[in-house]
């Protein structure tokens, strides 16, 4: 799946997604789908009256910046040539309408360069005079922004909840080292611990909860890839809640009065309820008791959930 701030996506959930849009958007020009049957022709559907033509794309799997560029700018390129590979097929679809736009509709595009490489194609497009390519072709890049208004009625109507972020929701980065984190545990290990100082086994206290915690807090980040590997959906959901509360555990830590170790059952505590009450029934008690288990040992390593 392809995780943009709109949600994960693959080839087919984007098309699917951008045909309700079309239809909706497009539906008093005669908006007409194309069907992938029995061919592609690179076309996902035209409107009859503007001779408007679109075509979709999202890859099936996320790439880093340069080689989405290379992926988006290779499939524009494939599309159009498919224009002219299938003329007596297209032309039998659209009659008499001419294309005057065709616009390649993505979840996210960064590179300006492909701006310039739809400049030279819509060009060369025009050259092969094709009967349905009017004189003024004209290629433009959609992503999800052009479509926001259609995306949120679209999940509203399914009874979805509506994304406003202008990020995609990712974990915090580990910037530190294994050694500093090792440090943030132990110190604050001694904190939650602090009641039981007089205690001749303090010090064996102290390190058993401080392995026990960043034995959490290392498998943490794993167990957060296999959920966006098995339920990409559910992991951006998670995601955005937990940066979400992330806020919360922070001022949370500045203005509590009580003990080291009732801030920590608090956070975690809170998490869980929040998770269960927002991500069920995806996320049943014990993964949630997981989660808030493992993110409460990420916090208190990197410092978001803090004592002084």
């Amino acid at each position: 799946m392809f995780n943009s701030r709109f949600g994960p996506f693959d080839g087919s959930s984007w098309e699917a997604l951008c045909q309700q849009i079309f239809k909706r958007k497009y539906q008093e020009d005669d908006y007409q789908p194309i069907p992938a049957s029995p061919g592609d022709f690179g076309l996902e559907g035209f409107t009859l009256k503007t001779g408007w033509g679109f075509q979709c794309y999202c890859p099936d799997k996320h790439y880093e910046r340069s080689e989405l560029y290379e992926k988006q700018r290779d499939k524009i390129t494939a599309d159009l040539g498919k224009l002219k590979t299938y003329q007596t097929e297209l032309l039998a679809r659209l009659g008499s309408t001419q294309l005057t736009h065709w616009v390649f509709v993505t979840p996210e595009f960064d590179r300006n360069s492909l701006i310039s490489h739809a400049r030279t194609k819509e060009e060369l497009v025009r050259s092969w005079n094709l009967p349905f390519i009017s004189d003024d072709f004209t290629i433009l890049l959609y992503d999800g922004d052009n479509y926001i208004i259609e995306i949120n009625e679209i999940r509203s109507a399914l009874g979805e909840s509506l994304i406003f972020d202008d990020v995609i929701p990712v974990l915090a980065e580990l910037e530190s080292t294994e050694e500093e984190y090792e440090k943030n545990i132990k110190r604050k290990s001694i904190k939650r611990l602090s009641i039981k100082s007089e205690a001749s086994n303090f010090t064996n206290r102290v390190n058993a909860l401080s392995q026990h915690t960043l034995e959490s807090f290392l498998s943490c980040d794993g167990y957060f890839r296999r959920i966006e590997s098995t339920a990409p959906a559910i992991y951006v959901r998670l995601v955005r809640l937990i940066n979400e509360f992330e806020n919360y555990v922070v001022e949370t830590s500045y203005t509590w009065t009580g003990t080291a170790e009732e801030l920590t059952l608090k956070v975690r505590d809170s998490l869980e309820k929040k998770i269960k009450a927002d991500l069920s029934p995806e996320f049943d008690e014990t993964n949630a008791s997981k989660v808030s288990r493992l993110m409460t040992a990420r916090w208190l390593a990197i410092c978001e959930l803090d004592y002084d």
